[in-house]
């Protein structure tokens, strides 16, 4: 099978060849080649690519793995649970009460109110 059907990353789907590709091109760190390819960003936010990665990049820069430099890791600023998120007191959007308040299409226009209809 040649490299270029070898994927590299499922989530991205970044080929074997596509890395190898951008490794000529100067992308020469895991964070630049994560930059550019794709690789290490999807749904596994590389779980399951990163470490075959380094080794590619190991054996492309004639190094021992160990020493290739891991990509930056970005956790939140400030872990949330979804409990916590659904107690926030988010405003509505303005533009959307506006919208919402002041325009009616014909039908409800036309349309007898509640209190009309007890006063018939």
């Amino acid at each position: 099978m040649s490299s270029s059907q070898v994927i590299l990353c499922r989530c991205e789907d970044v080929t074997l060849d596509e890395f190898r590709r951008a490794f000529q091109e100067g992308f020469t760190e895991l964070e630049s080649l994560k930059r550019y390819t794709g690789v290490g960003t999807g749904f596994c936010q590389g779980k399951g690519c990163l470490s075959e990665s380094a080794f590619e990049l190991a054996d492309l820069r004639g190094i021992l793995p160990e020493e290739v430099r891991l990509t930056n890791i970005r956790p939140p600023a400030e872990p949330m649970t979804f409990a916590e998120l659904a107690r926030l007191d988010i405003p509505e959007p303005l533009a959307a009460t506006k919208t919402s308040e002041s325009v009616s299409t014909p039908i409800e226009a036309a349309s007898p109110t509640e209190h009309e209809k007890d006063e018939s």
